[in-house]
């Protein structure tokens, strides 16, 4: 059975999880599952639009119930990926647990009424026919530091970096505490909405290439040009600190792939 087809009907039985992007700070191990999308030929995003707001509707239904922290579908603007057309965007979807759970029969049946699954396999089609996955991984995330009023609404950016260690096994903690320290410095001061780190569970083999993965999200790319505010005259960090943190994470992590996502659509949590 194909993979698209595969993913789909576990939705019908558990779900999808995606990116986190709650308004407060995660707690401690969210999965994450990323799901990539690539358009049939002849195709735009604005033909996938009518696809995905169909799920985002069945989402929505989990995140109200609880059984899903959030879905969100982020269109691919730049990447370092030598394979340019390997996908054009990506559904993330959030959990506190390592499972596929979705909207209950309940809620489906509000939505559908008798028609569920007629309804589901028009979808799965329309998903094939339209932008068909590609592939997709799992990731746990363990860390982050979130603004208070952040939400996916005041957010233009997402940049992605997905990384590994230079060593094998070497640790990573102390610099991951700076990176972060200096994160929440940044949201302090306007220029970052919200930073996450996560771990590549499923698959996770040395010829993936990367382990490891950081989320910044921004209003403008003038904020991640300039993360410290180098130029005022009360800098988020001095310039020489600044500098050997960037030397401390460039002997830690090799970036492997960097890349720039905007928000297109994506779900709420209750009373947000």
């Amino acid at each position: 059975m194909p993979l698209h087809r595969t993913l789909l009907l576990s939705v019908l039985s558990c779900f999808f999880l995606s990116g986190t992007l709650a308004q407060t700070p995660p707690p401690q191990k969210l999965y994450m599952y990323l799901i990539y999308h690539k358009l049939n030929p002849g195709l735009t995003i604005q033909d996938a639009l009518p696809v995905e707001r169909e799920w985002k509707k069945i989402n929505q239904a989990a995140v109200d119930e609880g059984r899903l922290e959030g879905w969100y579908m982020t269109v691919k603007q730049f990447t370092s990926n030598p394979n340019q057309t390997e996908y054009d965007y990506v559904t993330r979807i959030i959990s506190k647990e390592m499972a596929i759970r979705g909207a209950s029969p309940e809620a489906m049946a509000r939505i559908y009424g008798d028609s569920v699954q007629a309804k589901m396999a028009d979808l799965q089609k329309r998903d094939r026919n339209t932008a068909p996955v590609v592939k997709m991984e799992i990731w746990e995330i363990s860390d982050g530091t979130y603004a208070p009023t952040f939400a996916p609404d005041n957010t233009q950016f997402m940049i992605v970096e997905r990384m590994k260690r230079l060593t094998p096994g070497a640790d990573y903690e102390s610099v991951l505490k700076q990176i972060k320290k200096l994160g929440e410095e940044r949201i302090k001061r306007g220029n970052l909405l919200a930073w996450d780190f996560a771990s590549l569970v499923i698959p996770n083999g040395s010829e993936k290439g990367y382990e490891f993965s950081t989320s910044q999200f921004v209003k403008s790319l003038s904020d991640v040009a300039n993360p410290v505010q180098a130029d005022s005259p009360t800098p988020i960090m001095p310039a020489t600190a600044y500098k050997q943190l960037r030397s401390q994470t460039a002997q830690t992590f090799d970036v492997v792939r960097q890349e720039v996502y905007r928000f297109m659509e994506y779900t709420t949590k209750p009373g947000n």
